[in-house]
């Protein structure tokens, strides 16, 4: 790793004290409440100076989770990865601490953040169809793209997604997984034109959803070239659902394709447990 300059680093740890000086003496000046008009103007100032440190805070944890995201090939979702991270910002390793929850928080970063760079070529998509005259985008091959699009995100990180699934998937992650999830979705189904504001609305969201999720495991394990069998598989699990129709048959066709994501997920179990080599 290039050598940090000695001043970045300096600064790096500089922040780090700053930030805990600043802890105990807000709580000392919190003691202290209720001393005059000296002490509000005192905690007015306070105020100001924690919200500070908490944008720094914020700032420096981006610029720790951006740069570890380069060290996941060699170490996964690790606190390993957090602390290579930091180091790579000029921070001692020990500032993986700002990170409670380890690994999570970086595949919570990747996932959003890969969401909004979808949301945006989205959006300049759609902007584009529109200068040209077209009224919106065709759903199901603009669904397709979107999907294949976002998955292909997670292609400098596959050989340790999954890890990162099964992060996501432990009980105190699900909620934040599922929110990152139906995000995603939305956004697909907003940027094709979806307005509906019936049940629609959620059925639509939570089929695709589970095509997603069936794609992403499939994805995993795909060894053909460029990921054609994924895509493969990605097309017809969107043939096999009516996402794209009103009729009260989606839900019938959602159970069934959920069906085959549960069915994805075992083989996926078999695999990783070596009792199939169909791969290898």
């Amino acid at each position: 790793m290039a050598c940090v300059p000695f001043f970045r680093k300096l600064d790096g740890y500089s922040r780090i004290a700053r930030k805990s000086l600043w802890i105990l003496s807000s709580r000392n000046v919190s003691h202290n409440q209720g001393q005059g008009e000296t002490t509000n103007h005192q905690h007015n100032g306070d105020s100001i100076k924690t919200d500070q440190y908490e944008e720094e805070d914020h700032e420096m944890k981006q610029r720790i989770l951006r740069a570890a995201l380069a060290f996941v090939p060699q170490h996964g979702w690790s606190r390993k990865t957090l602390a290579a991270g930091a180091e790579m910002e000029g921070l001692p390793p020990v500032a993986h601490g700002m990170f409670p929850r380890g690994g999570a928080e970086l595949v919570h970063y990747l996932y959003t953040r890969s969401n909004r760079q979808l949301a945006d070529a989205l959006a300049a998509e759609v902007e584009e169809l529109y200068t040209q005259g077209a009224e919106k985008p065709q759903t199901r091959p603009f669904i397709a793209k979107a999907v294949q699009s976002r998955l292909r995100m997670l292609l400098p990180y596959i050989e340790h997604w999954p890890q990162a699934m099964a992060i996501q998937a432990l009980p105190q992650n699900a909620t934040e997984s599922w929110s990152n999830l139906a995000t995603l979705t939305d956004d697909i189904w907003y940027h094709v034109g979806d307005r509906s504001t019936d049940f629609n609305w959620y059925t639509k969201r939570a089929s695709l959803a589970v095509v997603y999720k069936a794609t992403e495991i499939f994805m995993i394990q795909d060894r053909s070239e460029d990921f054609t069998d994924t895509w493969g598989f990605l097309d017809r699990r969107l043939n096999n659902i009516a996402v794209f129709s009103k009729s009260v048959k989606s839900m019938e066709q959602l159970s069934s394709v959920m069906s085959e994501g549960f069915l994805g997920m075992f083989i996926v179990g078999r695999n990783i447990l070596g009792l199939n080599s169909r791969h290898r």
